[in-house]
């Protein structure tokens, strides 16, 4: 994966590591933080979760996610195709000690699962001199009534 426009949003993913996972619950669109264990060079992306969590559920009766990332001054979301991997050997293959606080069970228990997002599309957004440049740009935009230049935004194909 050579595209220029790929690489930008691994590296928002991987600089900010927390993704807000959503998914639809009960009638109702639901949002929690999860830790990317793994983002591969094709854009999947893999978290690990107890087996009896409203997530894991939710993952398994529907599986369109968007999964938004938001940094200081860089912004992706993600949309993909949501599955629960209860393999034994990819689970130890990304375990690691930070893990271990919120899956005490181990990789081997079939309490902890690993869910993955087959990413198909992502938006991302960056500005580089933060929320004072986009201050600037809205104020220049209302005294000279120039547009706005927030900054770098595209939606990529994963």
């Amino acid at each position: 994966m050579a595209n220029e426009e790929v690489r930008k949003v691994l590296e928002i993913i991987k600089n900010v590591r927390i993704g807000m996972v959503t998914t639809q619950s009960q009638g109702k669109i639901v949002s929690r933080p999860l830790t990317v264990v793994e983002s591969t060079d094709e854009g999947d992306l893999w978290f690990f979760a107890s087996a009896d969590t409203d997530i894991v559920r939710e993952f398994e009766t529907q599986d369109l996610v968007n999964v938004s990332f938001s940094g200081s001054k860089e912004w992706v979301s993600v949309s993909g195709r949501a599955s629960v991997v209860r393999d034994v050997s990819k689970k130890q293959e990304l375990w690691n000690s930070m893990v271990e606080t919120f899956a005490a069970a181990g990789p081997q228990s079939p309490e902890t699962v690993l869910l993955r997002v087959d990413s198909q599309s992502a938006e991302y957004w960056e500005n580089p001199g933060g929320a004072a440049s986009l201050i600037a740009s809205w104020v220049k935009q209302k005294i000279t009534g120039s547009a706005a230049t927030p900054g770098d935004s595209n939606t990529v194909e994963l």
